[in-house]
């Protein structure tokens, strides 16, 4: 199989259509078409229904994407390779973000962008699922996501654990002590991130909740960290629970926080990637950067 033909083929998928993906090619649509026909008569299978303008990817087309995304980042993870046993890390890297580590990945991008000025991102920031699903269709090199995660066939390097806080908004009181448990937020509104899979703290904090008899009093529910930190800037009266990271934006003059003394609740940030996929040399080397700061 030629590899400008799978590349255009991935084009085709990801454009939803032959003539969008010809303008993000910067070629006609009639050879493009006649890429794909060449690409069916090939294997001997067909890739896409086309009838009219509605089309739909066969069972085979959306294994060929699979394979295709791999074969295309291996050769450009070869390429990148190359250029950086020289020292200076160049190319593009792809990794995806769950965003309460979203400032985690803002040090060491910035970081990485001072000192090799050649180097590109595009980074994904999305709860640990989508990023999971990604990863396994071959579109991200590697991810930082919060353990647990679902897959199992994952190389994992689990990052520095980090305690959460209480973060106290407009108009609550000041807690107790540096160090609180969930029977000092009985009956305050809390703010707090969750996950699709009710693997995350919500779950946490709410059985903490149930061993001591007690009803938390949850206002609102996000997947988005940030969010609840945009929340507490604009003066919305709740309590946040927010990682060490995240509290790094926030004023601390107008924030009062304690640590939260819960069982089992501490982020738990790792670096996840497919086991027994080509990593390349560049991933390899942005995820030590990871391992050497946190």
């Amino acid at each position: 199989m030629d590899l400008k033909r799978l590349e255009y083929f991935c084009a085709i998928i990801e454009k939803g259509q032959i003539s969008k993906a010809a303008q993000s090619l910067h070629i006609s649509q009639p050879p493009l078409s006649m890429r794909l026909k060449e690409l069916e008569d090939e294997l001997g299978v067909t890739f896409i229904h086309r009838q009219g303008k509605a089309w739909q990817v066969t069972p085979e087309g959306r294994m060929l994407y699979r394979k295709a995304q791999f074969i295309l980042s291996y050769m450009e993870g070869v390429k990148n390779d190359i250029a950086s046993i020289a020292g200076e890390l160049h190319g593009r890297i792809k990794f995806g973000v769950c965003p309460p580590c979203r400032q985690m990945a803002a040090h060491v991008i910035s970081d990485l962008g001072k000192s090799h000025p050649r180097l590109q991102f595009r980074v994904w920031v999305m709860d640990n699922q989508s990023l999971e699903r990604h990863l396994q269709e071959s579109h991200l090199d590697f991810a930082l996501v919060l353990l647990p995660v679902k897959g199992r066939n994952y190389a994992i390097r689990s990052l520095q654990a980090k305690p959460y806080y209480a973060v106290f908004g407009k108009g609550m009181p000041r807690p107790r002590a540096g160090i609180i448990g969930v029977e000092d937020l009985a009956g305050l509104p809390l703010i707090v991130q969750h996950r699709r899979d009710s693997a995350g703290i919500n779950a946490v904090l709410m059985k903490a909740f149930q061993r001591q008899n007690r009803q938390a009093h949850v206002v609102l529910e996000t997947q988005d960290s940030s969010f609840l930190q945009a929340l507490l800037l604009e003066g919305f009266p709740a309590v946040a629970i927010l990682n060490e990271y995240e509290l790094e934006r926030l004023p601390p003059d107008q924030f009062p926080t304690a640590r939260l003394d819960v069982a089992d609740l501490t982020l738990a940030p790792a670096l996840i990637s497919l086991e027994n996929a080509y990593t390349s040399l560049l991933a390899q080397k942005v995820m030590d950067c990871f391992a050497a700061r946190f």
